[in-house]
């Protein structure tokens, strides 16, 4: 009986079926971001990709509550030709050896997903001409448009893109933008090849918190699943300095782009033993693909198989010696010392109420003893406890309170306190 259904079943040979695109799918890729950070580095990561090999990009970023303006001067520009590629959701194309980009939609989709209007102005190198189109509603998902492009003459020869999105739907953050942008660009800013402006202000790195005494290995290792452009993975290991603040591991760059960091590559890391957060590090996996964010890398690729295989062999012996390195322990002196701490902080702060209630320390010190010095009298010396605090404080594990922190109680010769310690717990 199933033969016989089977012979029944004809299939025309003239049916054919069609993929088709629906605006509607620009709705979907707005929302592929998490945080307006994502969408924002896609919008610099194509500002970025526009650089010329040996020539500095200048990338000028301006923000204010309801505006995002990103300006790159120096690259190639942008031709009507480049601009429609631009505008084709999705398409495969030839990139430059700089160019991050991959998938032909995170601009796009981040200038809808930040805001709800927008508008580019380009020229390329060497034309003196400039082009402008501009979308009003960025949130029209009913159809595809068409863009009339405005032509006008420029004195600039450099090429020069700009991207201007208005009517924000979200909060920008000042402070993270600026740490976001040094923080992923930092290979671009510390190499001189690209350097990022905020507001006007030239952003600037500061100095991994690394240890001077241990000696920076530099590696590099060549790679079977490459391409025309790159041939070989290098980096360097290092050591981070005790109480530096940063989160051990290695920083994964992808031309010049942080992906991801706190990588150990499949070694045990910080939350085996704390002392492997002191192995600290930079590699470059240029020819690995990233995710469509570019907020990792794609681990279930023969590239990054390849690579991670190679970073497991040069990081065994860094973590042989990180997890035979042994963290430093209090002594019970000073375990006792910290204890002591604890009591002489709970006596200040008692006495620090008192104060606020109207009684004073030396009140304290002299209520069931003898009676209360008048005011011509010798006034009475500082409180033991104050001698037994500068004791505790010598104790490097002491934690509670520190030397700089502390005021003392200072008195002058007739009146109480004029003075009270600040204490931190």
């Amino acid at each position: 009986m199933k033969d016989s259904a089977q012979k029944d079943r004809v299939i025309p040979k003239d049916i054919v079926l069609k993929e088709t695109f629906e605006a509607g799918l620009k709705y979907s890729l707005y929302s592929n971001f998490k945080k307006w950070t994502e969408a924002f580095l896609e919008l610099v990561d194509n500002a970025v990709s526009n650089r010329i090999l040996g020539q500095k990009l200048l990338v000028e970023i301006y923000t204010s509550k309801k505006h995002l303006r990103i300006v790159n001067r120096g690259g190639y520009g942008m031709s009507p030709k480049e601009l429609q590629e631009f505008l084709n959701w999705g398409k495969i194309k030839s990139r430059s050896a700089y160019d991050i980009g991959a998938y032909s939609q995170g601009g796009k989709a981040a200038m809808g997903y930040l805001g709800r209007a927008m508008k580019i102005t380009a020229s390329p190198t060497g034309e003196n001409t400039l082009y402008m189109f501009e979308d009003y509603d960025l949130h029209d998902f009913e159809r595809l448009k068409n863009y009339p492009v405005i032509q006008s003459k420029t004195d600039q020869v450099e090429g020069f893109v700009e991207v201007q999105i208005s009517e924000l739907s979200k909060n920008i953050k000042t402070e993270e933008l600026e740490s976001l942008m040094v923080n992923i660009y930092r290979p671009l800013i510390e190499s001189g090849g690209v350097d990022f402006f905020h507001n006007g202000e030239k952003l600037k790195i500061e100095a991994f918190p690394l240890d001077e005494d241990f000696t920076i290995q530099d590696f590099s290792f060549p790679i079977k699943y490459g391409n025309k452009d790159n041939k070989a993975v290098s980096g360097w290991i290092g050591r981070l300095g005790p109480r530096s603040g940063v989160k051990g591991g290695v920083r994964c760059y992808k031309l010049g782009r942080l992906v991801c960091d706190r990588e150990f590559f499949g070694q045990p890391d910080a939350n085996n033993k704390q002392t492997l957060n002191f192995l600290f590090g930079e590699v470059y996996l240029n020819h690995i693909p990233a995710t469509t964010n570019k907020t990792d890398f794609q681990k279930d690729s023969q590239e990054w198989d390849e690579a991670s295989g190679e970073m497991f062999k040069i990081l065994q012996p860094h973590i042989e010696e990180l997890l035979g390195r042994k963290i430093q322990e209090p002594t019970d002196e000073e375990k006792d010392r910290v204890k002591k701490a604890k009591e002489i902080v709970a006596e200040l702060l008692k006495m620090k109420k008192l104060d606020f209630e109207g009684k004073s320390p030396i009140d304290i010190y002299t209520q069931g003893q003898k009676p209360k010095q008048t005011e011509n009298e010798k006034v009475i010396s500082k409180p033991q406890i104050l001698k037994d605090l500068r004791n505790c404080l010598k104790s490097p594990f002491c934690g509670i309170i520190t030397a700089e922190k502390l005021i003392f109680y200072r008195y002058d010769t007739t009146k109480n306190p004029v003075g009270s310690p600040p204490v931190s717990h």
